[in-house]
């Protein structure tokens, strides 16, 4: 079997399928619980896991395997709009996010004062 970065996924009704991202050969295959729900509207793939937005409900299925590790309800029965990101991404999105408002300050503060050395 492949390791789960070796994976790509494709989700059409409420099927996910696992591929080889190489060879395009199918690694695992599921369909999803709960036959009324609608198609999957969201698809992410993140670390070991692979997250599914379908009907109202949230699926996490095991990477490697396709297993559904957990689902949740959301309170609704339209689609599901997700987003996931690792600790590091995050991390660094905060950093670099920090250290732009310290240069625009650190920049305001020195045309504030160059402004006012130009007015006296």
């Amino acid at each position: 079997m492949e390791t789960p970065t070796e994976l790509m996924f494709a989700a059409s009704g409420r099927v996910v399928t696992a591929l080889d991202r190489y060879s395009g050969r199918p690694a695992w295959r599921i369909k999803l619980p709960r036959l009324f729900g609608g198609s999957i509207v969201t698809l992410i793939a993140s670390g070991n896991e692979v997250f599914v937005g379908r009907g109202g409900y949230v699926y996490c299925l095991d990477r490697a395997s396709g297993g559904v590790l957990w689902e949740r309800g959301v309170g609704s029965s339209g689609g599901v709009v997700m987003m996931a990101t690792d600790r590091a991404s995050t991390d660094d999105a905060a950093a670099q996010m920090i250290q732009a408002a310290q240069a625009a300050a650190a920049g305001a503060a020195a045309a504030a004062a160059a402004g006012a050395a130009a007015a006296s």
